[in-house]
């Protein structure tokens, strides 16, 4: 295990928690759409700062790289709003347990969109489907009175 590696997930993942928290508590008095607007506009500044610093530089990338750009914006955006309008509405436990989806998502994406080969559908990528889907299934699991 190292700080680069797995730290690295464990630490995002602890962000991932918090951040979670704070949406839902801020979403009681504010609009969710406009939290992710305010964090996009936050979180895009430190990180055009930071590579400044580190002295990065971005060429033109033309029209296809500008649409594609764009493109991820709108998709990171609407996502984010989606996900901050349905944790504000429901407990957060029943929400941020789809995250989970995101690295099968990844992956099946990658396999599709860049034609890599299909060995992360081997008997682990099954069963690590089948272990996400179980959980989702157990958090959003509730007994139906018999009444």
């Amino acid at each position: 295990m190292s700080l680069v590696g797995e730290g690295f997930i464990i630490i995002s993942t602890m962000a991932f928690a918090m951040s979670t928290a704070a949406t839902k508590q801020y979403s009681k008095t504010e609009n969710p759409v406009l939290l992710c607007g305010y964090q996009f506009i936050l979180g895009g500044a430190v990180m055009i700062i930071a590579a400044l610093i580190m002295g990065g530089r971005l060429g033109y990338p033309g029209p296809a790289g500008i649409a594609l750009i764009l493109y991820l914006a709108m998709v990171s955006a609407v996502a984010f709003s989606i996900n901050s309008t349905l944790i504000k509405y429901n407990p957060v436990s029943r929400v941020s347990i789809f995250a989970f989806f995101n690295p099968i998502f990844g992956v099946t994406l990658s396999m599709i969109i860049l034609n890599e080969s299909s060995q992360e559908f081997g008997f682990k990528g099954i069963i690590a489907l089948l272990l996400v889907c179980l959980g989702v299934f157990i958090v959003n699991y509730t007994k139906k009175d018999k009444a």
